[in-house]
């Protein structure tokens, strides 16, 4: 720990937060995390953002048009980069471009280019990157064509993915775009001036922003970053930190220091990922269906998660999902998932016999560095319920991330936030057989066939009929045990106001009231 700073500092107008990790990448065609989302966040911004309801606000674009198959956007005149050169539309070619050309071997960040036109056969080898459907009609005026009408589209081009970059500084890195703050550039509410890593950044107030009037904050320093959640909380009742978002390590010692304790909902869930190619142990069926089963997670989200507002559930869609008329939970009911240790024993027998293995090698159970307790926790219980050896394979959160891309384990814990999207695409399409999130290689040509009709139609009622089957086959194939939906629990010293939690974390609004 560094040495005592000021949580809320009203004389210089700035505030000191903390990261539980290591954003591992600020290059917004890489990212795929939360936490570098969370910083290029407050550093960059796209043609729009998510407002406090949700809704679409304007960014770097002023107005737009949309079509089934078009959609045209306006680029304010006053939107600069950190250094006071102009934004204009081909900073937003570029940046799609880079994104979808195989040379930048983007991943998770590709998720969603399939709406823009000819954006899945550039992935793929089969066409120039020039030919993406996006164009600079002029400086300020940008023209994208889709491959599909996306009613969502806008919520997409919220994303990082989707923020500006300016080519002649991005190829002026020579590779090292994102790595330092000397290797980035911004065009959001703040700038990056320092990143010591592992340990902090500093953020000052970016007086080129064109909204520049509605930023309050003058500073923000992440002054830790550390997995050591006890310190951060010690650090929190010294005054040294303005917000501290709790863990379920923390919680207990938070309430009885009498701390005020917040929350938010999100539009996340977390789940544990069954590695499904050929020769991983857990590919055999009966064995996922054994673990799932044998798995208490009640005991699991209830008293090792236990974080309030945090709920168990059965689905892959979140209850912020919205079906035909409503929330899509209460209108396509997912399957419930026993808990039966008895029947788990059976199946566990049965997938023996089908291995012909008298003991189930030993499994790996990847986990990183902030959810110890939780994968101690799966460890115990399989252990004791079916005499499973899981090994822990301890990683930090980047190379936790790397080695799940990899297909590095057996089991991991993995969890996924749709942020303002409240369509059921994203979480169903994470198990496309060739989704970028699909970690365990899960491949169901049905499923294929399901989220193909989802793109294809309009129909509402179609369109939800498909992720409700979609669901009930994530249910019969076991790629996942859904666990819990996750809930945002903090402290935060009452002199900030205007921070941002729900749709999406996002403290740029923030300002002090002495």
């Amino acid at each position: 720990m560094q040495t005592m700073a000021l949580g809320v500092d009203v004389e210089n107008n700035r505030i000191t937060i903390s990261l539980q990790t290591e954003p591992p990448n600020l290059d917004s065609s890489l990212s795929e995390d939360t936490t570098s989302g969370f910083v290029l966040g407050l550093i960059n911004e796209g043609l729009v953002r998510i407002g406090r309801r949700g809704e679409i606000v304007p960014g770097v674009a002023e107005k737009w048009q949309l079509g089934d198959r078009e959609a045209i956007f306006w680029l304010r005149k006053n939107a600069l980069w950190s250094d006071g050169e102009p934004i204009v539309a081909k900073d937003f070619v570029y940046s799609w471009r880079r994104l979808v050309d195989p040379k930048t071997a983007a991943s998770g960040s590709t998720f969603f280019t399939y709406v823009l036109d000819n954006a899945s056969a550039i992935l793929a080898g089969e066409m120039p990157v020039t030919s993406l459907g996006v164009e600079a009609i002029d400086d300020h005026t940008l023209r994208v064509n889709l491959s599909r009408p996306v009613p969502y589209l806008l919520t997409i081009l919220s994303g990082t993915a989707y923020f500006p970059l300016r080519q002649s500084f991005v190829e002026a890195q020579n590779g090292r775009f994102g790595a330092d703050a000397e290797n980035l550039i911004s065009n959001g509410p703040f700038k990056l001036d320092v990143w010591v890593h592992s340990a902090s950044i500093k953020l000052s107030r970016n007086h080129k922003y064109w909204n520049d009037k509605s930023i309050k904050l003058d500073a923000m320093d992440i002054g830790y970053i550390t997995s050591d959640v006890r310190s951060l909380l010690n650090v929190y009742r010294s005054n040294e930190l303005a917000l501290l978002r709790l863990s379920e390590e923390i919680l207990d010692d938070a309430v009885d220091s009498g701390f005020r304790i917040k929350k938010a909902p999100t539009n996340c869930l977390a789940w544990l990922i069954m590695n499904m190619r050929p020769g991983k142990v857990t590919s055999n069926l009966k064995l996922r269906q054994a673990i799932r089963l044998a798995f208490d997670r009640d005991s699991y989200v209830n008293t090792i998660v236990g974080l309030p507002g945090t709920r168990k559930i059965d689905s892959v869609f979140t209850r912020r999902v919205k079906g035909v008329k409503g929330s899509f939970q209460k209108e396509y009911p997912a399957p419930i998932i026993d808990f039966n240790i008895e029947r788990a024993r059976v199946l566990l027998a049965q997938a023996k016999l089908e291995m012909g293995v008298d003991e189930i090698p030993p499994i790996v159970l990847l986990a990183n560095e902030t959810r110890q307790i939780e994968a101690e926790f799966i460890q115990a219980q399989l252990g004791s319920a079916l005499g499973l050896d899981i090994k822990v394979d301890k990683q930090t959160f980047k190379q936790a991330i790397a080695k799940m891309n990899a297909g590095s384990f057996d089991i991991a814990r993995a969890g996924f936030c749709g942020g303002g999207l409240r369509d059921p695409v994203f979480f169903a399409g994470i198990f496309v057989s060739n989704g970028t999130f699909n970690n365990g290689e899960y491949d169901n040509p049905n499923y294929d066939d399901l989220m193909a009709i989802t793109h294809s139609t309009a129909n509402p009622v179609t369109r939800m009929d498909a992720f409700g089957q979609l669901q009930q086959l994530l249910f019969e194939d076991v790629p996942i045990i859904p666990t819990h939906e996750s809930s945002y629990v903090y402290l935060e010293d009452d002199r900030l106001k205007g921070t941002m939690r729900y749709p999406v974390v996002n403290f740029s609004r923030g300002y002090i009231n002495p």
